[in-house]
C-alpha cells in the first residue's frame, strides 16, 4: 500500500533498475578536508540540470510526490537521512529505500512517484531537468492513467523532434552552453570548428555555412557566376527550392523528368535538355539516394557545365566510395532539424574543392565583404551562425550511428513489404548506399487512400512531394506544352512512411501492419 492508500499489486522491482527509473552510483572523493560528491550531467544524471530544490521536515507520516511529470525528468539524491521512493509506469512499479549520498535515482518522464517513510532527519535533494512549470503536472492518479492510456497507444509519428538520444541531447545541450558562454554569436572559431569538420566528412577541402539550404543553392550558382540568359538543369520531381534557386540568380530552370523507379534525375533524358546555355546541372540525392553523378557526368563530356549535388537529403550518403557532397563541383546542404543532419533551426552550407569559389559564397552570404567595410560584389546576409553550427559540431559524430539506425528500419521495411500488391517500393542504385532520409513507397491509385487509412491507425505519413514543380502556381505557363510524366506519376503515388532513428522496430512493424492490412482490402468501386 502506498502513503495514500492505493494498493498496487503489479509487478514490484527492488532491484534498483527499471526501464524508466534507475540507480546511479555518485563520485566520492575522499580526502583529509573532507568528502566531495559528484553527480555529474553527463556520467550520471543523463539530462541538463535547469531546476534544483530540497525536500526536509516532513512529519511522520506524512510524504511527498504524489503525482506525474509528462516531460520532466528528475533525479533524487538522500544528502542525509533515508527515504523510500516509489516509481510507477505502467504495469512495473520500482521502490527504492535511498539512506546516504553515495546514491542517486534517476527518473525518466511520464511516471508516477511518491516519498514517503522518511526519517526525522532527512534531507532530499531534486534535480529537474527544466523549470516549473503546473502544466507538467499531473496530480491525480486516475487522470495520470488515463493520460498514460492515450500516450502508449499505438501511434506513430512521422517524425518527433522531441525525442533525442540523451548522450547526443547533453552533448547539444552543452554545444549551447559554450556558445553563450563564448559571447560570439557571428562567425567565430565554433562557426569555422564545424566548418572544418564537415568539409572533412564530405571528404572536401572547403564548406562554408550559410543560412539555409535554399542559400546554399543560389549562393553556389552565384559564385560561378551563374544569371541571366544562363540555363540550369533540374529534376521535375524534387523540393521547389532547388528550382527557385535558379530563379533567385535570374538563370532559367529546365525540368528534366526523372526515373520511374528512384525519383532521381534520367541521366537517359540530359542530353535533349542541353543547349548552348546550358551553365550547370542540378542532381537532387532524393530521399537520401545519391543520382548517378558518373552517368550524368558522361553526358556532360567536355562541356563546361557545373554540377552542383543538390545534397539536402543526402548527409552521409555514398556513391561508390565517395560521400555524397565530393561528387560534382560543389554541393548543397541544408540543415533544417528534420534532415539526418539537422540544427535547431534553419541552417545550410556549400562544400567544395574549389577554393575560389568558397570565397566567393563567403563574400556573398556577407553582404559582398571579406573585410570589414569593404565591399566588392552586391551580397547579401546569409551565414551559418555559431550557435547552429556549435550544435551541428555535437550532433556530427553520431551522424553514421543515426543513419546506420535508419538503414535498420529500412531493412525491416523493405523485408516485409517487398512482395505486396499494389506497392511499389524505391529501387536502389547499386552504385551507391543510401541514409534513407525518406522511406518513399508508391501506391499507384490508391495513395490517398492509404494516407486517410493510416491516418486512422494513428500513423502519421507524408507526401514528397504532391505537387510537381511544373504545376505549382508561382510556375504557371513557365512549361507550357512540356511535358513531365514521370514526375506526375510520382507527385500522384508517392506515400512517405514513418522512419526516424529514433523510431522503434515496435512503430516500424506496427506501419508493416497496418500497411500489409490496407492491400489486403478490397479496392473500392
Amino acid at each position: 500500500m502506498l502513503d495514500d492508500g492505493r494498493v498496487r499489486s503489479d509487478k514490484v522491482s527492488t532491484s534498483g533498475a527499471a526501464s524508466f527509473a534507475r540507480l546511479v552510483d555518485l563520485q566520492l572523493i575522499e580526502s583529509e578536508t573532507g568528502t566531495l560528491g559528484v553527480a555529474d550531467a553527463a556520467t550520471h544524471i543523463g539530462f541538463p540540470v535547469l531546476r534544483a530544490y530540497f525536500l526536509t521536515g516532513v512529519p511522520n507520516g506524512k510524504g511527498r510526490g504524489g503525482h506525474a511529470h509528462k516531460t520532466m525528468r528528475q533525479c533524487f539524491i538522500c544528502l542525509r537521512g533515508q527515504v523510500t521512493i516509489a516509481v510507477s509506469k505502467g504495469a512495473e512499479i520500482l521502490r527504492t529505500r535511498l539512506a546516504g549520498y553515495g546514491k542517486a535515482l534517476v527518473v525518466d518522464a511520464a511516471c508516477w512517484r511518491d516519498l514517503y517513510d522518511f526519517s526525522s532527519d532527512a534531507l532530499v535533494l531534486v534535480l529537474a531537468s527544466q523549470p516549473y512549470t503546473e502544466p507538467d503536472y499531473i496530480r491525480d492518479h486516475s487522470e495520470f492513467l488515463e493520460w498514460e492510456r492515450r500516450h502508449s497507444a499505438s501511434s506513430v509519428p512521422f517524425i518527433d523532434l522531441g525525442r533525442q538520444h540523451a548522450d547526443m541531447e547533453r552533448a547539444v545541450t552543452d554545444a549551447v552552453h559554450e556558445v553563450i558562454r563564448s559571447g560570439v554569436y557571428i562567425g567565430g572559431p565554433l562557426l569555422t570548428e564545424f566548418e572544418t569538420q564537415f568539409a572533412d566528412y564530405c571528404g572536401t577541402t572547403h564548406a562554408v555555412g550559410v543560412g539555409n539550404g535554399l542559400d546554399a543553392l543560389a549562393m553556389a550558382l552565384a559564385g560561378w557566376g551563374v544569371g541571366p540568359g544562363d540555363e540550369v538543369i533540374v529534376p521535375a520531381h524534387t523540393f521547389i527550392a532547388t528550382a527557385l534557386a535558379v530563379d533567385r540568380v535570374g538563370a532559367t530552370p529546365v525540368l528534366v523528368d526523372v526515373e520511374a523507379g528512384t525519383g532521381l534525375l534520367d541521366p537517359t533524358l540530359l542530353e535533349a535538355a542541353i543547349t548552348p546555355r546550358t551553365r550547370a546541372v542540378i542532381p537532387v540525392h532524393l530521399y537520401g539516394q545519391a543520382a548517378d553523378i558518373k552517368a550524368i557526368r558522361a553526358v556532360i563530356g567536355t562541356r563546361d557545365i557545373k554540377i552542383l549535388e543538390d545534397a539536402a537529403q543526402a548527409h552521409g550518403a555514398f556513391y561508390g566510395n565517395r560521400r555524397c557532397g565530393a561528387l560534382g563541383d560543389a554541393a548543397a546542404f541544408s540543415f533544417y532539424p528534420t534532415k539526418n543532419l539537422g540544427a535547431l533551426g534553419d541552417g545550410g552550407a556549400v562544400v567544395t574543392n574549389d577554393p575560389e569559389l568558397a570565397a566567393a559564397v563567403r563574400r556573398l552570404g556577407s553582404y559582398g565583404s571579406m573585410q570589414k567595410y569593404e565591399h566588392e560584389v552586391i551580397g547579401g546576409n546569409s551565414r551559418l551562425d555559431p550557435m547552429q553550427a556549435a550544435v551541428l559540431s555535437a550532433k556530427l559524430p553520431w551522424l553514421d550511428r543515426l543513419n546506420a539506425r535508419r538503414s535498420e528500419l529500412a531493412e525491416l521495411y523493405l523485408a516485409n513489404l517487398a512482395d505486396l500488391h499494389g506497392l511499389e517500393l524505391l529501387q536502389i542504385h547499386p552504385y551507391g548506399r543510401p541514409v534513407w532520409h525518406v522511406f518513399a513507397v508508391r501506391c499507384p491509385g490508391r495513395r490517398d487512400e492509404l494516407f486517410r487509412y493510416l491516418a486512422e491507425r494513428n500513423i502519421d505519413a507524408n507526401i514528397h512531394y504532391p505537387t510537381p514543380i511544373h504545376q505549382q502556381t508561382c510556375y504557371a505557363g513557365r512549361w507550357e506544352g512540356q511535358s513531365f510524366p514521370v514526375a506526375e506519376m510520382w507527385a500522384r503515388d508517392v506515400l512517405s512512411l514513418p522512419l526516424n532513428s529514433t523510431h522503434t522496430n515496435t512503430e516500424i512493424l506496427a506501419v508493416i501492419e497496418a500497411v500489409t492490412d490496407f492491400l489486403s482490402l478490397p479496392v473500392a468501386g
